[in-house]
Order: C-alpha cells, then structure tokens, then sequence
C-alpha cells in the first residue's frame, strides 16, 4: 500500500498533524494509522465517573478527519524502515511512505510496587473499553486510593468527592500538591480545597505495597499507615512510546523521547515526531523537560504538517511553556512559564508581583470571585518568565493572555502599560485588575532596586 504522508497516532498530535498536512498540502495523500480503535478525549478522562452522562461521551471522534479527506485505518505498527520508508502493519500489511508524523503518545508509568498487578488497581489508558471498567469500579468503591499527586491525581481525587459516601485518599511523595506547576502559595491552596472537598492527604509518603487476595484490599504506605481500598488509580506520570522509532534507529534523548528538532523532525530524512513521544525543551533553559500536554502536542502538530515537505514557517516554536490550567472543586488554577521554585533551582535572578482582585467589579456582584494573578520577571531585564492565576473559571483564559506574553516576549513596562477590555459582569475593575497589578508590583521593585 502506498500512502504520501502517513500518520502514526490516533490522539489530538496524531488527528491536527493529519489535518494540517492536508490542508496545507490538498493535492497530497494522507493517512492516519491509529493502533486504539475505541480512543477518548486525554484530558477528560477524570471526568468519565460522574461528571459526564457516561463514558461514551467521551469518546473522540475521527470524523472530521475523514471529512477533510483524510483516510484512517486502525492497526498496530510493527516495525518501521527509515530508509526503504515502509511500514509494516500487525494485520501483515505493509505501507509505503513518502512523509511519515509518528504520534505514537507516551505509556503510564507502572511503578515498581509489590501487588500492581492485582484486580482493581488501574493505570490510565486512552482506550474505552478499560476506562468504561475504571468507571464502573469507581462508582462501586466505598474506598480509592490515588497514588500521585499531579494534575492527573487531584482531578480523578476531586472528580470522586462528586459521590457521598466515598472516602478519597491521595499519596503524594513530595511535600506539595501540584508542586511541578504551582509556588507553594498556590499549592497550598489546592490542598485546602481538597481537604474541603474530603480528600484525605498522605504527602512525603511512598506506596510500600498494594495488598489483597486476588484482588486490591489495603494499600500500605512508608509510615506505617494501611489505607483500605477497593479500587487503586496510578496516576504518576508516563513514558514516551518510542520503542517504533527505537528499533528502527532513530535517535533518542536521555529520557527516551524521540530526538527532534525545532520543526519536529527527527535524525531520519522524512520522518518528524510530535506530542508526548517527542523530546521537549524547556522555552528558556533549553533543557528537556517532561511536559506532555494536548496544547503542545497540537502546537507541534501544527508545526510537523505546515513544514513536511520544506520550511514554510520560521522558528515559531521554540521551547515549551508548560501551559497549564484545572479546576478543583469551585477553585481554578492555572500556570505558564517558569514558578519561582524553578527559577531559584536553575539560578535564575528574577522578580515577583502578586496581586488579588475580584472577577467582576463591583466586587459584591453575584458570582463574583476573587482573582489572583502570581507574575515572574527576569531582574534587570524585566522580561516576563511566567504567572500563575487562582480563582475563577476565567483563569484558564487569563493563563493564555500570560503564556501569549511569555512566547513573545512582554516585557514587565509592557504589561504594565497593556490595554485591557473590562466589563462588570465579566472581568475585574480596570483600576485593580490584578494581571495589570501583578506588574505593577514587579515593577515598583525592579525600580527599587
């Protein structure tokens, strides 16, 4: 069979480099090969227990892609050939290549623990058929064990607390919630509304074992305490799924991501990787970094389809962001760029602002919410390194006004100066808006200085 450009990975990497390839490139082939046939919506998947009517709302749909003219078939890929550009398929088909995305996402990470193995314990797949099983257990439980404590934890934690009559215990082994993504102030914030919510929180302490006969009874943790439960969810993170690119000697980072470059392509001619099976560099420090999101995954898709078949667009991403929002209980929680903790760890002189304010002005108007906004600066030089926001449901949009700011390079005078759109039922007073006050802090030390 032979295809011009092939796509390797059904998730949101795999589905906008297909439709960007074909937008940009109408006259040329293109074909999807996806290994799950049942895929969901990644960053919903918490969200399957009680939020949503029932899992199969949650399913992603591949019809726009077939809309767009683009062709998909679901199989596994076996093993690939850079240099004869073939793929060979596990239904003993063989495809031909003339361009080739691998999108093949990254695996959850099993940790090492004595009793992972046993019935009632779940890693989190993007496949519904073992997600419809994770939903069913999780509505049944009288208890749960969660065993990390990243976006991935505090969301299935916080989705959990929906039901009466569960009791939700988190294990984290640092010190903070959210520590990867939030300063502690925001951190300890999400740990207050957890607690509120009724998440029990185990932080500092590892899981020593997962217990049962047959099937998950306790979970036994490093100080001693044994937690009962019905239903065990890992949630600590995952590994790039290179083993395609590794066996056929592409080049692969320290972590085991697939090596790339600025325009996503790898060490072989012809052959570019994006989302989670690819490297990704931190926006200033250039270091690799383990940001797996759908946003950056997208983002690079964009990038691999618009230039396979030569440069079109220059330099336009050059590191990632680490863009991130959530929602626990009624408190969002959103962050970009570089946290005060990173910037003390990689030596970093920088300056901070932080400034509170309602969501809508007059601060008693029904809904209103106060709203916080956390912003870095490089000292001296005043370029903004990153923010941070606590508040209201408009914090995931507020987040992508700051992670705009830190790809272009605003600087503190800038956002100081920045001209807003403000209304009372939909944002804070333009006279304390705290995006705008959040610099105005920075900058009053930076001139202090």
């Amino acid at each position: 069979m032979e295809k011009q450009i092939v796509v390797v990975g059904g998730g949101p990497g795999g589905a906008i480099s297909a439709l960007t390839a074909k937008s940009v490139y109408p006259d040329k082939s293109v074909c999807l090969i996806r290994k799950i046939g049942d895929g969901v919506i990644p960053c919903a998947i918490p969200y399957m227990i009680h939020t949503m009517a029932n899992p199969q709302a949650n399913a992603m749909s591949l019809d726009g892609l077939e809309a767009a003219g683009v062709e998909t078939m679901v199989a596994g890929v076996e093993s690939l050939d850079p240099k004869a550009k073939v793929l060979m398929l596990d239904n003993g088909e063989s495809v031909s290549f003339d361009r080739l995305v691998l999108a093949t996402g990254s695996n959850p990470a099993k940790p090492p623990i004595p009793g992972i193995e046993l019935e009632g314990v779940f890693t989190i797949t993007k496949s519904l058929a073992p997600l419809e099983d994770l939903v069913a257990r999780a509505q049944a439980a009288k208890n749960v064990v969660i065993v990390g404590g990243g976006f991935i934890g505090a969301e299935f934690a916080d989705e959990l607390t929906l039901k009466s009559g569960v009791n939700v215990h988190l294990v984290e082994l640092m010190p903070k919630l959210l520590q990867a993504a939030f300063d502690d102030e925001l951190c300890d914030k999400a740990q207050e509304v957890m607690q509120k919510q009724g998440v029990q929180l185990h932080m500092t302490q590892k899981v020593e074992a997962i217990k049962g006969e047959g099937k998950v009874s306790s979970v036994a943790l490093s100080g001693g305490e044994e937690l009962p439960a019905e239903l065990v969810i890992i949630g600590v993170g995952g590994r790039p799924d290179s083993r395609l690119a590794a066996e056929a000697g592409l080049r692969l980072s320290e972590d085991g991501s697939i090596w790339v470059d600025n325009y996503m392509r790898t060490s072989a001619p012809g052959i570019f990787a994006v989302g989670d099976c690819a490297l990704k560099r931190d926006f200033f420090t250039r270091k690799p970094v383990p940001v797996w999101l759908a946003s950056t995954a997208t983002a690079e898709a964009r990038n691999a389809g618009t230039n396979i078949y030569g440069i079109r667009v220059l330099n336009q991403i050059q590191g990632s962001i680490a863009a991130f929002s959530t929602k626990l209980g009624d408190t969002c929680f959103a962050s970009a760029g570089l946290t005060e903790r990173v910037c003390q760890r990689e030596g970093l002189r920088y300056v901070c602002g932080t400034a509170t304010a309602p969501d809508r002005h007059p601060g008693n108007l029904p809904g209103a919410t106060p709203m916080t906004v956390k912003l870095v600066f490089a000292d001296r030089a005043g370029a903004l390194l990153g923010g941070q926001v606590m508040g209201g449901e408009s914090a995931g949009e507020l987040v992508n006004v700051i992670a705009l700011g830190i790809q272009k390079g605003v600087s503190v005078r800038e956002m100081d100066m920045m001209q807003i759109a403000t209304h009372p039922k939909l944002s804070a007073a333009p006279t304390v808006h705290p995006l705008v006050n959040a610099a105005q802090q920075a900058l009053a030390k930076l001139r202090a200085r």
